[in-house]
């Protein structure tokens, strides 16, 4: 069995076919909450309704992950000392976690306060570059339909 982008099943191409099972997917949901009131609560039927709804589907990873590392980290320390260094960022941590607060500081300050937005909109940095930048920009792959 193998899961494929959403297409008709009859047009399962051993490249989708592949691709599914080399990315993988992942599960994604969120519900919706909704009261309906009545206007007048005369009779047994006409009633407050509460309806609560969840809405899932599957998308196709864009990263390949089984290039990664099989590493499990280390939960339990022997020492209280050693615990509490392991927390503390390294020097290169530190200036990664500046550049990132930099950029978001100052997307606030553009988005929320007239004299930056008029000035410094055009030179903002709106997306942090990373590793998988270009693969993450691209849209989802909906993973709808099974192919056995």
């Amino acid at each position: 069995m193998c899961l494929i982008p959403t297409e008709d099943i009859e047009t399962c191409s051993p490249v989708h076919i592949l691709i599914a099972q080399r990315l993988g997917f992942k599960l994604v949901g969120d519900n919706i909450d909704k009261t309906v009131k009545a206007r007048y609560m005369r009779a047994e039927n006409h009633r407050n309704k509460s309806l609560h709804y969840f809405q899932y589907f599957a998308v196709q990873n864009r990263i390949d992950h089984s290039s990664f590392p099989d590493v499990h980290v280390q939960t339990c320390l022997d020492s209280p000392k050693r615990r509490a260094l392991s927390l503390l960022p390294s020097k290169e941590g530190d200036c990664i976690l500046r550049s990132n607060i930099v950029t978001m500081v100052s997307r606030v300050l553009t988005k929320h306060m007239p004299f930056f937005k008029h000035t410094f909109e055009d030179i903002v940095q709106w997306h942090i570059k990373h590793q998988y930048y270009a693969e993450m920009s691209s849209n989802s792959v909906v993973v709808g339909k099974m192919c056995t």
